[in-house]
């Protein structure tokens, strides 16, 4: 008994040491979209931003870094080096993608092993919805679930809630209008998937999918493509679904 006991106390031990690790470099400092918990057992956030179009330290570092937080819950790390995000990954139970700048080949399969073995969890917004990587397939076909090549130009569109029973669409209108891009995302024809929520230009009429749920054997994955600019970032339903998607998936 006193030898179980004994692993039990190390099992505890070294997983609130591996949980420490990513927050022992760091300080929560807003401006960089660093939010560091307190708390022994919080869950480790890593939000991967950079590239072009979009200002991917204001709005997916601090603005959605401090959603994702949950005043404290969460430690949340912003970057735009891959090689910094590769000395996060061992110790991050959500990666959030908001970039469209390359990762280097040793991140692009830390991110497949860490997914597929079970390990990590993602959310996976806006520019890291597009088809950008001709040399990960795999992203796309598993992780995302299909892509974007194009989208409307930046107006108004309206969203419609297919799945308002979803626990990520608890407080979401039904429908909703934002100001916004609106991604021309086509599904994947050998990934399932669950669409929660569809966009519909008001000029052009056509539809596409805009929240949903990659169905991973050993993950939770949602994918969103909302985003572009303040415009989304301050829009209370992006907030809700945003705060939504970081409880569910930190859910059993």
């Amino acid at each position: 008994m006193k030898k179980i006991g004994f692993l039990i106390a190390l099992v505890v031990f070294a997983f609130s040491a591996k949980s420490q690790e990513m927050a022992k470099d760091y300080t929560t400092d807003a401006s960089k979209g660093h939010y560091i918990s307190k708390k022994k057992n919080a869950k480790k956030i890593s939000v991967m931003g950079g590239g072009g179009s979009h200002d991917f330290l204001k709005f997916f570092g601090i603005a959605d870094g401090k959603i994702l937080s949950e005043k404290g819950k969460n430690t949340v790390v912003y970057t735009e080096n891959p090689e910094e995000l590769g000395t996060l990954l061992s110790n991050t139970d959500i990666l959030f993608l908001s970039n469209n700048k390359p990762l280097t080949k040793e991140v692009q399969n830390t991110i497949m092993d860490c997914v597929n073995d079970g390990k990590m969890n993602m959310l996976i917004y806006h520019p890291s919805t597009w088809y950008n990587w001709k040399d990960w397939p795999e992203y796309n076909k598993q992780i995302v679930g299909g892509g974007s090549r194009s989208h409307e130009k930046l107006q108004e569109f309206e969203v419609t809630v297919l799945k308002p029973n979803h626990p990520l669409m608890k407080g979401v209108p039904e429908k909703f209008r934002i100001v916004d891009e609106l991604y021309r995302w086509e599904q994947d024809p050998d990934t399932e998937v669950e669409i929660l929520a569809m966009s519909k230009g008001l000029e052009s009429g056509e539809e596409y999918p805009t929240v949903w749920i990659v169905k991973h054997p050993k993950a939770k994955i949602i994918g969103n493509t909302l985003g572009h600019d303040e415009r989304a970032h301050d829009h209370p339903a992006y907030q809700t679904i945003l705060a939504n998607s970081i409880k569910w998936i930190k859910k059993n």
